[in-house]
């Protein structure tokens, strides 16, 4: 298994169709096919986040581990995120999360304008245009013992 990406297969057992994905975010136009997804390969340290719905709506799924997606999630995702802990972690504002430890991460926007840093870059063929934009956030936790 390649360390530096994760792969998403469109069968049970990491057979089948399969797609390399490195960190990122990816909507139903960025995966080959929509709703194919049975089981992920991740190497050790990495997240993958799977997401029912476009635009990373509706129910989720934290994968840390490769296997099976299970079959409450089984050919339903259409956009997931992919993070590694060497490279910056996906998040999405306005969600919180839990870290290994049991402590909450909000992520909230604060009411300033995009930061400069914007980016549009093509996504396969023919084009389609992904826009990523800087926001200033607010990031707070909540330290459980």
């Amino acid at each position: 298994m390649a360390n530096d990406c994760v792969t998403v297969h469109g069968k049970r057992g990491c057979k089948g169709k399969s797609q390399t994905l490195q960190p990122g975010a990816y909507d139903t136009s960025a995966l080959e096919d929509n709703d194919f997804i049975s089981s992920v390969t991740i190497p050790e340290g990495w997240t993958v986040t799977l997401y029912e719905d476009s635009e990373f709506t509706g129910r989720s799924r934290t994968l840390t581990k490769t296997g099976d997606v299970g079959e409450d999630f089984e050919n339903i995702t259409s956009s997931l995120t992919v993070s590694s802990p060497d490279k910056e972690t996906i998040v999405k504002v306005g969600d919180t999360y839990k870290d290994s430890n049991g402590s909450t991460v909000t992520i909230e926007q604060n009411d300033v304008p995009a930061a400069a840093p914007s980016l549009l870059r093509p996504q396969g063929f023919p084009p389609k245009f992904e826009q990523l934009m800087v926001l200033r956030v607010a990031m707070t936790t909540d330290q459980t013992e």
